[in-house]
């Protein structure tokens, strides 16, 4: 970072408003207070946790998750779909109530999840479809039932889960809605079998 960019005294300094510039106590505590923070930028640079996410320990994403009020967050979740739910939390937060929001908290456990409006598959007005790509997971009944409990709380009131489809990338395996949670896994890359 070139020396016109980086917080320094005299740069925090150049902030103050021009309007403030002409009391003379206010221009003394204000360059008192930027010595203070330019002396001070390794504690500053601590608490900085957004960029850190990847580095934090899990019970700090358990706390930041609250702290977040990322309300579908599962203490269940494995370390990396925590550290993924805690990232997307703000931009599902703005979308929340569409079919992005859907997909993107969907993604957190399962990548590569698609939905179908109900225009692209002939379905009734506000009903969709989720696929979900099982290539690399087991699709068990707990991420099943936390699937359903996502979408439950992703998606706008009026619109209608048609069916979850578990498709493995090698085939054409499918699961419908609440086949995991009745016990049923992707097995032999193209078979739904219920075990």
């Amino acid at each position: 970072m070139n020396e016109a960019h980086k917080l320094t005294a005299e740069n925090i300094q150049a902030l103050l408003p021009t309007a403030l510039t002409q009391d003379e106590k206010i221009v003394a505590a204000f360059a008192a207070i930027c010595q203070v923070l330019a002396g001070r930028m390794d504690e500053i640079a601590r608490v900085l946790l957004y960029p850190c996410i990847d580095q934090l320990p899990e019970e700090l994403l358990d706390i930041l998750a609250v702290d977040f009020k990322v309300d579908w967050y599962d203490p269940g979740y494995s370390l990396a779909e925590k550290r993924q739910t805690i990232k997307d939390s703000w931009s599902v937060h703005r979308m929340l109530g569409t079919p992005a929001a859907v997909v993107m908290a969907i993604s957190a456990i399962y990548p590569d999840t698609q939905i179908s409006e109900w225009w692209e598959y002939g379905g009734e007005p506000y009903h969709f479809r989720l696929q979900i790509d099982a290539t690399y997971e087991n699709v068990d009944p707990v991420k099943h039932a936390r699937v359903l409990d996502r979408v439950n709380f992703y998606k706008n009131l009026r619109s209608v889960l048609d069916e979850v489809e578990y498709v493995n990338a090698g085939g054409t395996a499918t699961e419908y809605t609440y086949a995991a949670f009745l016990g049923c896994e992707i097995e032999d890359g193209a078979a739904a079998v219920r075990y």
